[in-house]
């Protein structure tokens, strides 16, 4: 499986109650951060939504699981 590195701008920054272990580097994250997703282009009818949130690490900014609610 290939890593997703993001190079955007945050949209937010949340701090988690408790620290973690980013699964992409290993460093010890207080924070996380927000980034948006436009969709630009679609070959068919889709169903999902035009926007949505990935949460990055700000250490190696890899995309990490998480939900946003």
């Amino acid at each position: 499986m290939s890593e997703i590195v993001v190079t955007a701008d945050a949209e937010a920054e949340y701090t988690l109650e408790s620290p973690v272990k980013c699964p992409g580097c290993g460093a010890r994250v207080e924070s996380v951060q927000v980034v948006r997703l436009l969709r630009t282009r679609v070959n068919f009818t889709s169903s999902l939504p035009r926007r949505g949130y990935v949460v990055v690490c700000p250490s190696c900014q890899t995309i990490v699981p998480a939900a946003v609610g």
